[in-house]
């Protein structure tokens, strides 16, 4: 079966990339009508008109770009597995804006710009999608507003829907919520895009969001949700790749898998989830965040600035979830914290990333709501659900906020948890569990980790083979998490209780490229299971990170200010590409000049690729 919808997608995905329109329908907001053929020389005008047109699988919808559409795109048939409905833009500028708002005269705005329901086999191209309500329409609540609605209210499963470079900002509902407020928080609906099943209903299969851009929304970038149903059902989602998009300024979270199967999130700009710069956002949210849900992967993303009075971890592992894996991930400045696994999880793990500065809420009102690590027991409330074995390891977490220095909270109320081969390094008056450390778990097993400067001695104490340094300089510099010897090859062994905790990866084609174990770090050095690991998320077994077959090597793999590279002999182009493949910085290196400014660059992960004489080059660097 898992051949089979593999084969399936790879085909549509090809079959959507070269085009097999059947017939195309034109719309211009600016120059069309209603009465035309719908041709590209006599374009419709209005949604209502292209919601009324049956849509047969090859056909392709164009609008106009730079037009506005406001009202209801009721998508009005479905596509098949060779032959996908393609809704895509047409002319240079601007792309087309659709948008759910109308006069209050017409009856006021949408619940969503586009609705697909118990439709199929569809493709998003190219198209800005806004939805901005301000005006009550009377079959709508209030408390809902979607960009895209992809609903499922049948008994058959819905496959296939592909979002490519689309632009999505300005979704408000009518109403603002509390944040403060549980209930009436998760009852808060409010998306980009909502994929969704009714009560007892088929679940919806194959989605595919990459090279999207997300923006000024009031809560959720994507929202995914089934509603349950009778026991004996999975009622799960499922096949879902979230690859290489942006969201800047998202009032909560940006993508939430609720109840999925076979969900991978990965190379994924999260900037500012939790934003306030709208007054109407709700103002909470972790970037990612999993609910009732099997087999996930969250890895290669960047998580900064998340703000929120609850939760607001970079990523957090919310109930009831199996089979969760946290890697590769760069989170800074997340209010909250780093590590969140709630209550009712097994085998959540987090491994290979790395957090810098998270977990400074102050809240007169809960003494540990900041975090370094915090696995919860309680699900409305009650105790008694602690998660099973969850994996904490070779994870380099950095306090040093020299400006506005912070304590933070351990809080383990769990079992099995495992805490080893760690980077704990809290400096300039910064603290790692001194504000508050609670450890409930007779079963826990924490060894191997390295800690430097102001940590929790009980949680020190915990760990029997525990390294403790300080900066090789003597005293504390930016640079000096970057030199670090005795943490190389110091790190337990990954066997017995410390192996790898396997990820099935046979589950899903979603996970091709997802290792069942990992054989790299975060730097994409190499593990090799014949040596000992090195304590922290950086495997170079001289802490530098060298360009494949030549000499020049960065020296602070965690950069700030400037990148400092060694056994520059030669001159060089270089390049520093973000996680999305943009080209952020360019210049050249040289024997006489062989460092890189880098004060104007964004914090977050970079591609720093070198080229001399036609041949590239490249490494994995960070820059905070």
């Amino acid at each position: 079966m898992k051949i089979i919808k593999q084969i399936n997608l790879v085909i549509f995905i090809i079959l959507c990339s070269i085009g097999y329109a059947q017939t195309n329908y034109y719309l211009s907001s600016s120059m069309g009508s209603d009465s035309n053929k719908g041709h590209k020389s006599k374009p419709w005008k209005s949604l209502e008109k292209i919601s009324k047109q049956k849509l047969k699988p090859g056909d392709t919808v164009f609008f106009k770009t730079g037009d506005t559409f406001k009202g209801h795109f009721v998508v009005n048939g479905s596509g098949n597995l060779n032959q996908p409905i393609v809704i895509t833009s047409y002319d240079s500028g601007d792309k087309p804006i659709l948008t759910g708002q109308l006069d209050k005269e017409q009856g006021g705005d949408f619940r969503e710009a586009i609705y697909v329901n118990n439709n199929e086999h569809i493709v998003f191209e190219d198209l800005e999608i806004q939805n901005n309500r301000l005006k009550p329409r009377l079959e709508y609540n209030n408390a809902h507003s979607f960009g895209i609605y992809i609903h499922n209210s049948s008994n058959k499963v819905m496959h296939n829907f592909i979002f490519r470079r689309m632009t999505f900002r300005n979704v408000y509902s009518l109403v603002y919520v509390d944040p403060s407020n549980q209930n009436a928080f998760n009852q808060f609906e409010v998306a980009a895009i909502r994929f969704f099943s009714d009560w007892d209903k088929a679940h919806i299969d194959n989605v595919l969001v990459e090279d999207c851009y997300f923006t000024d929304l009031q809560r959720f970038g994507i929202h995914i949700k089934h509603a349950q149903g009778k026991k004996g059902k999975d009622h799960r989602h499922t096949n879902l790749i979230f690859r290489r998009n942006e969201f800047s300024k998202i009032g909560g979270t940006c993508i939430l898998p609720s109840r999925t199967r076979n969900c991978l999130i990965e190379y994924n700009i999260f900037d500012q989830p939790g934003a306030k710069t709208n007054d109407r956002m709700i103002g909470r949210g972790s970037a990612v965040w999993n609910y009732y849900s099997v087999n996930t992967v969250i890895q290669y993303n960047q998580c900064i600035g998340i703000r929120g009075i609850l939760d607001s971890h970079g990523i957090h592992v919310d109930h009831h979830n199996k089979d969760t894996v946290v890697q590769y991930n760069y989170m800074e400045d997340c209010e909250g914290g780093f590590v969140e696994i709630l209550g009712d999880n097994e085998r959540a793990t987090y491994r290979f990333n790395i957090s810098k500065n998270d977990g400074w809420r102050q809240n007169p009102n809960w003494k540990n709501s900041n975090h370094t690590i915090w696995l919860n027991n309680k699900i409305n409330g009650k105790g008694g659900h602690e998660s099973n074995n969850s994996f904490i390891y070779n994870n380099t977490i950095i306090l040093d906020r020299k400006d506005y220095p912070f304590q933070t909270a351990i809080d383990i109320n769990a079992l099995n948890t495992r805490i080893f081969n760690n980077i704990f390094y809290a400096v300039n008056g910064s603290g790692i569990g001194t504000k508050q450390m609670i450890l409930k778990d007779s079963l826990s097993a924490v060894k191997n980790n390295f800690f430097l400067g102001e940590i929790s001695k009980r949680f020190m104490d915990r760990d029997d083979h525990k390294l403790l340094g300080k900066p090789s300089s003597g005293s504390v510099n930016e640079n000096d998490v970057n030199d670090l010897p005795n943490t190389i090859n110091s790190g337990t062994p990954y066997i017995g209780e410390f192996a790898h905790p396997r990820f099935p990866v046979e589950a899903s084609f979603v996970f091709s490229s997802v290792e069942e174990t990992p054989t790299k770090d975060f730097f994409n050095q190499p593990i090799d299971e014949n040596y000992s690991p090195n304590i922290g998320a950086n495997n170079s077994k001289n802490g530098a990170l060298y360009f494949e077959g030549v000499g020049v090597h960065v020296l602070n793999p965690i950069a700030s200010g400037l990148i400092i590279l060694g056994g520059v002999e030669d001159t060089y182009d270089y390049k520093l590409l973000d996680i999305l493949g943009k080209v952020k910085q360019e210049g050249r290196i040289s024997k006489q000049h062989p460092n890189v400014a880098i004060a104007a660059l964004k914090h977050g992960v970079y591609e720093m690729i070198l080229e001399r004489n036609s041949k590239k080059i490249s490494i994995k660097l960070l820059i905070t």
